[in-house]
């Protein structure tokens, strides 16, 4: 059964779902976003009736747990959603791949009282339930940390509305360290068997050794042929650990050398805002949406001969101009595309409301990443109008 949930459902989705015809949870979110398509609802108490130990749920926005979560709370679903969900419960499980590992977790009221001593810098703090790189900050030592907790309750502020609890929630915070090398993400399922199975996968482009936004992912028949067979054997150790089967999952990992660790698994959906999922159809030509409800696994020794010399990119454009969307009056998207010889789709969002402008999905000669890396290290603020100005 496939659970639709805001804040974003692409057209993309919604044409798949009509065609596949799998049976939808008929949620008042789901019967508005589908209005128009023919698609196969099963309503709220038929889908419940239905759930059994083998029950599979689709989802496309970690907004769609709530629900799962209300109505089987004592399932063993709900636990691996949970252990996966939380970062102070995935790192306690965690821990017996990478022992080593330094986390903590605290209350969010009670980080001041943090011996900042016993920290063994440059660390990560974010929310232990979270999404999209909110909140997320890096510190490099005693100085920094003081300074990021006096801006706190300022961050959080400004977006601790934006998202349910149950997909983020700064009650507690974890306190982990760094881990090194390059950082990948990977829509995959695991098969009833535990069997991971990769459907798509992207390296996370950042503009510094100190950022942690969510802005450039990029995949092509390198990063395949290089990373996949290692990250799929990780991955089916993160699969036995977790005993994670007929469960879909947006998994995040860093590679450095031949040490892989991973940093969360998202539970029962790909990357948010149907993002990383729909740039699969440009990049691999590749409804991975079907794949998953059919079951296919794809032959990555005839998808890597399909375009070897492009990149496919997913550009976030997440809102760090450092001026509030409620203060912008317009965001350029033509000068946006001005900048980009290949683009594929842009979405745009009500920046009032989130704090990003959009989604660009665009194609790169892979010897030339220079559009890419323009705007990895732009703010943004370049294509905003204010109301002052």
């Amino acid at each position: 059964m496939f659970l639709i949930d805001g804040p974003y459902v692409s057209d993309y989705l919604k044409q798949t779902l009509q065609n596949l015809k799998i049976p939808i949870i008929q949620t008042a979110y789901a019967q508005q976003a589908l209005a128009g398509y023919e698609v196969k609802f099963v309503t709220e108490r038929q889908a419940v009736q239905a759930f059994d130990v083998q029950s599979e749920f689709y989802t496309n926005s970690e907004n769609a747990l709530e629900w799962i979560l209300s109505q089987f709370p004592s399932s063993a679903l709900a636990v691996t959603i949970g252990q996966v969900k939380d970062k102070v419960r995935f790192r306690d499980v965690l821990s017996e791949l990478h022992p080593a590992y330094y986390y903590r977790a605290c209350p969010y009221s009670e980080l001041e009282k943090f011996d900042p001593d016993s920290i063994p810098f440059p660390i990560i703090l974010k929310p232990s339930i979270g999404f999209f790189s909110l909140g997320v900050q890096r510190i490099e030592d005693k100085k920094q940390w003081k300074s990021t907790l006096s801006k706190l309750d300022e961050l959080i502020g400004s977006y601790e509305d934006i998202y349910p609890t149950g997909v983020l929630d700064n009650n507690t915070f974890i306190v982990e360290a760094v881990i090194p090398g390059d950082e990948f993400a990977v829509d995959c399922y695991y098969d009833d068997q535990g069997q991971v199975v990769i459907l798509n996968m992207m390296k996370h482009l950042f503009a510094s050794g100190d950022d942690v936004n969510d802005r450039v992912y990029v995949t092509s028949a390198a990063i395949v042929e290089q990373y996949l067979t290692p990250i799929q054997r990780y991955l089916n150790q993160l699969g036995s650990l977790f005993n994670l089967k007929h469960f879909q999952a947006h998994i995040e990992i860093r590679i450095n050398h031949d040490e892989i660790a991973a940093i969360e698994i998202n539970p029962l959906r790909f990357g948010g805002w149907c993002s990383t999922a729909d740039l699969a159809q440009y990049a691999w030509g590749m409804n991975i949406y079907e794949a998953l409800v059919t079951k296919s696994k794809p032959d990555w020794t005839e998808l890597v001969l399909r375009a070897p010399s492009r990149v496919y990119a997913l550009i976030v454009l997440n809102n760090s101009t450092g001026v509030p969307g409620t203060e912008i009056v317009n965001f350029d998207y033509d000068r946006l595309l001005e900048n980009i010889q290949n683009p594929l789709e842009l979405r745009k969002t009500d920046f009032t409301r989130f704090p990003l402008f959009g989604f660009l999905m665009c194609q790169v000669p892979a010897n030339n990443l220079f559009e890419l890396e323009r705007l990895l290290h732009s703010d943004l603020s370049e294509f905003i109008t204010t109301y002052s100005g």
